[in-house]
């Protein structure tokens, strides 16, 4: 799976932003995951070497250097109106580094992609 910026639906400049890993299960996984819950929205692919996240985290991998690189080559920025990038809470422990690397906040979403839908009626958009 190739780095980048990917959509989901018809996203517009309020739709979330949520990142995975360039591993291409997971990502064709959290797409389907989306479709079904009818979520619009951006999905931003890291390049952690074709790892899923937990070995790309066990293997650090997914880095917030990663994350920012892709962030800028994807020109994500250009495309919403908000700073709100949500992560996998296997990637919880580097929020903070995430954050600092690239001004953004940080939301940490469910351990599985399958809960993103209802994570997203909840938590979006943010208060």
């Amino acid at each position: 799976m190739d780095p980048g910026l990917y959509t989901v639906g018809k996203p517009d400049e309020s739709s979330p932003v949520m990142m995975t890993t360039n591993f291409a299960l997971t990502y064709y996984t959290v797409e389907g995951d989306l479709q079904a819950g009818k979520v619009d929205g951006y999905v931003l692919v890291v390049d952690t070497e074709g790892l899923a996240v937990e070995p790309a985290m066990a293997g650090a991998k997914l880095t917030a250097s990663a994350v920012k690189e892709v962030m800028e080559s994807s020109k994500v920025a250009e495309k919403v109106n908000h700073r709100k990038l949500i992560i996998p809470a296997m990637a919880s422990r580097i929020s903070g580094e995430i954050e600092d690397e690239t001004g953004w906040e940080v939301m940490v979403g469910p351990i599985d992609s399958s809960r993103i839908p209802g994570y997203l009626e909840k938590e979006w958009p943010p208060g």
